[in-house]
């Protein structure tokens, strides 16, 4: 199912869920739901490889790079106000921004990092009156599902000392993340731990990557494709055709890419949901 609805010459929207949590299982609860459809982004397409390849449950079986259809470079040195102490390092001059459109304007974020060398949340830059310079930070919170790309809070705007001077960047030259399709491996419940259920189906998972690797899919999904002799398959997801030719006991499987995605600009829904919990 399609949550939300796709603008003029955008391809697909979807859903990416965050949950708060539930904070009681009993008594009754009430829900909020924030959605908001993200900053138009541009897939870019790969040179298809056919050649066999091998991967283990947890792998993925095609990469592609995905960036903001906006970019921008720092010409100069900007503070990176952001909540909280201690205070973060400034921007240097050449960093690298993607743009964002939130609240009715585009703005130019980079990720502040913690002391540790880890994404944080972002410091998301505006040019009022589109003369190159910046003149006001927003701190925007952190980047929405670990994905370094999509910005949900917007946050105060705080004018900066001095104006700050950028660069508009081809977007193919800005901040990326990757987009990446994985696999699922069904199988019926074994009578016997020492006797392998051949497997039935196999299903895509398909999301983001976060800069540590880890894959965080889109609430819809591909719907699971028979596996002829529990053994081969096509995948067909968002115009990539992958062939699985052979499935291992501990759901390895080895494959070929016959078709990547298509370049194209795209934008996902997302969505908080916070449950609030009355005694």
């Amino acid at each position: 199912m399609v949550s939300g609805e796709a603008m003029v010459g955008v391809r697909l929207g979807l859903a990416l869920v965050i949950g708060a949590g539930l904070m009681a299982s009993s008594g009754a609860a009430s829900a909020t739901i924030v959605s908001r459809l993200s900053t138009p982004f541009f897939v870019h397409p790969v040179v298809s490889d056919p050649r066999p390849r091998q991967t283990s449950e947890r792998g993925l079986l095609l990469i592609q790079p995905v960036s903001s259809v906006r970019a921008a470079r720092l010409d100069a040195e900007a503070p990176a106000e952001a909540m909280g102490r201690p205070r973060p390092k400034p921007f240097p001059a050449g960093t690298t921004m993607f743009g964002a459109f939130a609240g009715q304007q585009w703005s130019y974020c980079a990720v502040v990092e913690s002391n540790w060398g880890r994404p944080e949340k972002f410091s998301c830059y505006i040019d009022a009156d589109d003369d190159g310079r910046f003149d006001a930070v927003m701190d925007s919170g952190p980047p929405f599902n670990g994905v370094a790309l999509f910005v949900f809070n917007t946050g105060q705007p705080l004018t900066l000392p001095e104006s700050v001077p950028y660069s508009r960047i081809d977007a193919m030259e800005g901040p990326r993340t990757r987009y990446a399709i994985g696999y699922r491996i069904h199988r019926p419940r074994a009578p016997n731990r020492d006797a392998p259920v051949p497997a039935t189906h196999i299903s895509p998972v398909f999301g983001f990557l976060t800069p540590d690797g880890a894959l965080v899919p889109l609430s819809e999904q591909g719907a699971a494709v028979p596996l002829t002799d529990g053994q081969r398959g096509r995948l067909e997801i968002k115009g990539a055709v992958i062939e699985i030719d052979a499935v291992g006991d501990d759901n390895s499987v080895h494959y070929r890419v016959l078709r990547g995605i298509a370049g194209h600009v795209d934008q996902i829904m997302m969505q908080t949901v916070t449950t609030t919990v009355y005694y």
